[in-house]
């Protein structure tokens, strides 16, 4: 992870995607993410009924696939009978199961990898980056103090990201954190003093140029790369990193 941040900023593709008409949280997609970036890819965690850990972003599989109804109401062998969707239509994939991705992360050089782990524990999703030894490819969202502390303890290599909305915020996970790094996911709308406190902190700076939907970015690809260049960004979060990805080549 340090040496992907050496020329910053380091673009995450949001739900693994290169363009929001494309499959969500797809290991094809991300397949072909990887291939044309490389970027750094977000992905969403979440439980079926049995207990296993996929990839999916919404409570409900109705908007992103071809069934019906909560997630935590249907089995793993129900969900083998769905099919993702993308914006033209069903797909011929299933939803990824997270061992399926990591596996494929584990076999792939230099896959890096944001997880949302939403309301998997923290320890249950790095377990198993810990066992494909993944710690030091993988950015971790948290969002409660709770919920980072608990990161922070599941794995003492990954990279902690944790949400900053005032200096007091920093204050406290530096304390948490200890001598470790960590980072801090400062919303776009903050102010700049917050992102220059953070930066000269030494601390990994995260944002996005996402939308209220998130599925659309709220900045055109120049904007967010003037954004990225003006507050210092290391990695931002876009729907469409391949545009970021040109605009931030040019100077304007």
């Amino acid at each position: 992870m340090k040496d992907a941040l050496t020329a910053p900023p380091l673009i995450c593709a949001h739900r693994g995607w290169t363009d929001p008409s494309e499959t969500e949280n797809s290991l094809s997609q991300m397949r072909r993410t990887h291939q044309v970036g490389p970027f750094m890819m977000e992905i969403d965690l979440a439980r079926d009924a049995s207990g296993q850990i996929v990839l999916l972003h919404d409570q409900n599989v109705d908007r992103t696939t071809t069934g019906h109804g909560p997630l935590a109401t249907l089995s793993s062998e129900n969900l083998q009978k769905l099919r993702l969707k993308s914006k033209s239509g069903p797909t011929q994939e299933h939803i990824p199961t997270y061992e399926t991705v990591l596996d494929w992360a584990a076999k792939t050089p230099n896959v890096l990898l944001m997880l949302d782990i939403k309301d998997v524990l923290p320890a249950d999703a790095l377990r198993s980056v810990r066992r494909e030894r993944l710690s030091d490819r993988v950015v971790v969202l948290t969002f409660q103090e709770k919920q980072a502390r608990e990161a922070f303890k599941a794995d003492p290599d990954a990279l902690i990201s944790v949400l900053v909305t005032t200096p007091t915020d920093l204050i406290t996970y530096r304390k948490i954190a200890g001598t470790r790094p960590f980072a801090a996911y400062i919303p776009k709308t903050s102010k700049p003093s917050l992102f220059k406190i953070a930066h000269q902190a030494g601390i990994i700076i995260i944002t996005d140029i996402l939308g209220p939907t998130a599925i659309k970015d709220v900045m055109s690809p120049k904007d967010g790369a003037q954004h990225a260049r003006a507050l210092s960004i290391d990695i931002m979060v876009t729907n469409t990193p391949l545009q970021l990805q040109t605009s931030l080549k040019k100077r304007f």
